[in-house]
């Protein structure tokens, strides 16, 4: 079993340099470097003609008594839109709403058109023969031209009330608007929203936590290679992070900041050029190994507290860093909400990971060197000098 997994590392371990080969030749030959600079070529000359589908750009803005009108690049007009908060194409129309005095009129007569809200609308437009029995909560816009039997609320944008609309309850958001007219029976609140459980169903970005699982993954990978092709070297490292801590930490600390003047200093001579690229791969490497080593740690005491004994070098290091990125994982998905109370704890957790982060990455990179990438037993001056100077056991008295 042990030898299937070596090799199987192997394996793994050769597909990778063959792709970073790959991905690291020419992508494209001179005849597509030709074909590609035709191509640039003409769309430099398209360059020039406008694209509605992108957003627009200003060259004018005007002020008028009745609108915001704006001209772009392309020359073509737009009208500010004062219900939807964004600029739109065209020439501005009149209001379309029919010519209806209200104020003669009852809101039960008017508004006829039950409209059905769900539990956390992006965006929602009442009309001014609609109404709504309950409460409306969105994330975005609201705009009530008809009657709302109930409280109005939005997480992240304006609350509208136009002259024509009526909300019998609050209305909470972080701006309000109350057209003249436009009635509000209960109070009209502009603030962030509270904690409760509606801020947490709405959407968020996956993006971070996303580049937090592939993070997560590559460094389970790359473990499974250290630890299967350099078992004992991974031994070396993690017993000098773990007697000398401080000391590979500020070593591991002080050549990231010679990182820069240590490429300088190699790419003076020739031969030093065909090495520079491998540097940072060099850094990497040992910044990986550091987190292995600090993974096998962690899965370590895990496994004593948890498990009732010591696993293999493998399940603990894997197990480690699993628990050492699910912090990265945590903070991806407070930081992808779309409310203040969870953004502010996750970069209170941001803050965290990267405290606990720097740890692996510079005391792995500091181990690395003073043990020769694994390869050499550290003793420190102190120690050594220690041995030396203890005096051989005299022989014993007849």
């Amino acid at each position: 079993m042990r030898t299937m997994s070596k090799q199987l590392a192997v394996a793994a371990l050769c597909c990778l340099l063959f792709a970073v080969v790959v991905l690291a030749s020419p992508a494209i030959s001179e005849k597509d470097t030709s074909v590609a600079e035709t191509i640039i070529n003409s769309s430099d000359n398209q360059s020039n003609q406008f694209d509605s589908s992108t957003d627009p750009i200003f060259n004018e803005i005007i002020l008028t008594p009745e609108n915001v009108i704006a001209i772009d690049t392309g020359g073509f007009e737009w009208y500010y839109d004062f219900e939807t908060d964004s600029f739109v194409e065209g020439i501005p129309t009149e209001d379309k709403t029919p010519a209806i005095d209200y104020d003669k009129i009852a809101i039960e007569d008017r508004c006829t058109e039950e409209r059905w809200i769900g539990t956390l609308e992006k965006s929602v437009l009442i009309g001014y023969d609609e109404f709504v029995d309950g409460d409306i909560i969105a994330y975005s816009r609201v705009t009530v031209r008809g009657w709302v039997k109930g409280s109005v609320k939005s997480m992240n944008s304006r609350v509208l009330i136009t002259k024509s609309g009526q909300v019998d309850g609050n209305v909470k958001a972080p701006r309000i608007v109350v057209k003249d007219g436009g009635v509000v029976n209960g109070e009209v609140i502009e603030s962030k929203s509270p904690l409760n459980i509606e801020d947490f169903t709405a959407p968020f970005s996956a993006d971070g936590l996303v580049v937090a699982i592939v993070f997560t993954l590559a460094l389970m990978f790359f473990c499974f290679l250290f630890v299967e092709l350099m078992p004992n070297q991974v031994k070396q490292i993690q017993d000098c992070v773990i007697k000398y801590s401080i000391r590979a930490y500020l070593l591991g600390f002080l050549f990231v900041l010679l990182l820069p003047v240590i490429i300088a200093l190699v790419a003076i001579t020739i031969v030093g050029l065909l090495v520079v690229p491998f540097i940072p791969l060099i850094y990497l490497a040992a910044f990986i190994l550091g987190e292995v080593v600090f993974g096998n740690i962690i899965g370590r005491l895990a496994a004593i507290k948890f498990m009732n004994g010591e696993r293999n070098m493998m399940f603990q290091s894997i197990l480690g860093i699993f628990l050492h990125m699910s912090l990265w994982i945590l903070t991806a998905i407070l930081l992808g909400q779309y409310n203040d109370v969870a953004e502010g704890f996750g970069i209170f957790f941001l803050v965290m990971a990267i405290l606990v982060t720097t740890f692996p990455i510079l005391s792995g990179l500091g181990s690395v060197i003073l043990t020769r990438f694994g390869y050499r037993d550290y003793v420190s001056w102190k120690d050594s000098h220690q041995q030396e100077s203890k005096a051989p056991t005299p022989p014993p008295l007849r």
